[in-house]
């Protein structure tokens, strides 16, 4: 699980860089956290994203210790922010809508960021450092798909355009291709959930290669016999609801005949390394294609 929450981390980072430019005074904000304390905490800080959108910060009272717990909050004025994100939120006495934002799998943040953030380019205003739509909408894919929609199936693979195509998961697609046979193309935020090395060996798209994935936000593709070692580390670390279309005790054998040294110590360094050992008689095919 420690590479969602690595996710997770890079995801608030962001969320800092933002918070970090301006605040507002507590008492001239236009909301309060009065008599929603017990739920959502006492307000310590607040700074204003775009007219009437809030990221706020509360101290919660958890068994004696104290937390600080993060949060949107839009007022009933704000124009930046429509009824349908709205409904992702919880009222406060006064009015206003409260978002939660403590963990990466909190839909209406990702909804009500991305709205503000369309509000400012709208205005010509400058989006906070590090962020982009595009980067908003993608994220926002793989955590709120019936506001965003699905990770889109790529109409593009390193070894031309695909065939067809399989839908393993959202952002999670084996691909046909004349030249390469059958790849497994995963979208930039599962990405986040592979180990480093994995990641390394990805093959990337020219455009991805030249601007860098973290500005195109685009897939990373792996051939059939590589894609072993990336489907491994996301059933290992998480739980996936497209887990039984995979044969395990395949997909181990193919690990430790194609890719032995995945199990080399120096790759484990701050982890333990995982357990794979070979199933007899079982093979190496670890996922049924289509006829």
């Amino acid at each position: 699980m420690q590479y969602i929450l690595f996710r997770r981390q890079l995801f608030f980072n962001r969320e800092n860089i933002a918070m970090s430019e301006s605040h507002t005074k507590l008492e001239e904000l236009p909301f309060s956290f009065q008599g929603v304390e017990e739920k959502y905490g006492s307000l310590i800080d607040a700074e204003e994203l775009c007219p009437g959108v809030y990221y706020a910060s509360a101290r919660l009272l958890e068994r004696y210790t104290f937390l600080v717990a993060q949060y949107m909050v839009v007022t009933a004025s704000s124009p930046a922010i429509s009824p349908e994100a709205r409904a992702y939120g919880a009222p406060l006495p006064d009015g206003a809508l409260i978002f939660e934002a403590n963990d990466y799998y909190d839909k209406g943040q990702h909804v009500v960021r991305y709205e503000a953030h369309k509000y400012l380019a709208d205005h010509g205003l400058p989006l906070p450092e590090a962020e982009s739509l595009l980067g908003d909408r993608v994220f926002g894919m793989e955590v709120c798909p019936e506001y965003f929609g699905q990770l889109p199936v790529p109409t593009d693979t390193p070894w031309g355009p695909p065939l067809r195509h399989d839908r393993l998961g959202n952002g999670l697609y084996w691909l046909e291709t004349e030249h390469a046979g059958w790849v497994l193309a995963l979208a930039y935020p599962i990405r986040e959930d592979l180990m480093f090395h994995t990641r390394v060996f990805a093959a990337l798209m020219p455009t991805d290669r030249e601007r860098g994935l973290d500005n195109t936000f685009g897939y990373c593709f792996y051939p059939f016999e590589v894609s072993c070692i990336p489907l491994f580390e996301l059933l290992e670390y998480g739980e996936r609801d497209w887990a039984d279309k995979i044969d395990i005790a395949a997909l181990k054998n193919a690990i430790l005949k194609f890719y032995p040294d995945y199990l080399k110590p120096d790759l484990y360094e701050r982890q333990n390394r995982p357990s794979i050992a070979a199933t007899p008689g079982t093979g190496t095919d670890f996922y049924r294609f289509p006829a």
